[in-house]
């Protein structure tokens, strides 16, 4: 049973288990691995290049506690098959067990040609992308963006709580107008030579602007990236959804920078928000029963 055994690291017992979870997805859908196996964000999940019948492909392990197992972001790389239009692996087969407390799911997918832009999900040096892959990029977000579906792994009441807790700004967050978007569009999930996005997990309805503001959150200490990105998708961004997206991107990255992760980017993060504070607002929600022009007068 694999098991993660807590009397040891929790790091050492869980990536114990992701091996032993790795191992039975490649016996039990007949693979060979190739090469090292690699660990995904905060240990979520495992992945490797393999081999079968003389073809190469990835085989992605992820666990979950049981009452997880569900729902949007349990099945977004599966889902994602609906997506056309935009480079992207796809899922051959899929299978999930149950361990102990645990659920794991393995996904075995068709391997990316190309290399990732960044090894971090954070740019920490100019890629050097030439003008044929932001073109890519923009179409690719256009496709997505005509995509039917219901997925929505973005909640707007808790958008609408940490922007309030981080900014002090209440705002109006209407899902009715959300487009689908990737959800997880940082560089070490987009791919050049030749352009390709991976890691749909997150995928589903957001609101306009988002994917650009969360690799634009993702690229503020590259300013020559962060000008690219800025100046490619400016209409959405500056959009009221754009405004959104970009200032909760930046609580999630504080958040994360207040648990020790890219904590470099904590200064040109405020910056960021003071220019957008200062040069762009939507409408902050109106409360019931609370006169604004009588909040202004007396500084509420």
């Amino acid at each position: 049973m694999t098991t993660v055994d807590m009397a040891i690291s929790p790091s050492t017992a869980l990536r114990t288990a992701l091996r032993m979870a790795h191992s039975r997805a490649l016996a039990d859908l007949g693979l060979d691995a190739i090469g090292r196996v690699r660990f995904g964000w905060r240990d979520r999940s495992i992945g490797s290049a393999v081999e079968h019948a003389g073809s190469r492909q990835w085989l992605r392990v992820v666990w979950a506690r049981r009452e997880q197992a569900q729902g949007d972001w349990w099945t977004g790389n599966r889902d994602a098959t609906s997506i056309r239009g935009v480079a992207k692996p796809r899922v051959l087969d899929a299978r999930a067990w149950e361990e102990g407390p645990l659920v794991y799911r393995a996904e075995l997918m068709s391997l990316l040609p190309g290399r990732a832009c960044a090894s971090t999900a954070v740019l920490e040096r100019n890629p050097g992308l030439d003008d044929g892959w932001w073109d890519e990029l923009e179409r690719s977000l256009r496709a997505l963006a005509e995509t039917s579906t219901e997925r929505r792994v973005l909640d707007p009441e808790t958008m609408r709580r940490r922007i309030t807790v981080f900014f002090g700004i209440d705002l109006d967050i209407d899902p009715r107008e959300w487009l689908p978007a990737h959800g997880d569009l940082h560089w070490n999930n987009l791919h050049r030579e030749p352009f390709a996005i991976a890691d749909w997990e997150a995928w589903g309805l957001a609101p306009r602007g988002y994917d650009a503001a969360f690799l634009l959150g993702h690229s503020l200490a590259v300013r020559h990236a962060a000008d690219q990105v800025a100046r490619r998708f400016r209409g959405d961004l500056e959009s009221d959804g754009g405004v959104i997206s970009q200032l909760y991107v930046m609580t999630k990255l504080l958040t994360r920078a207040d648990a020790g992760e890219h904590t470099e980017l904590v200064p040109f993060i405020h910056r960021h928000v003071g220019q957008l504070l200062g040069t762009r607002m939507p409408r902050p929600r109106r409360r019931p029963g609370l006169d604004t022009s009588t909040a202004q007068d007396e500084g509420l």
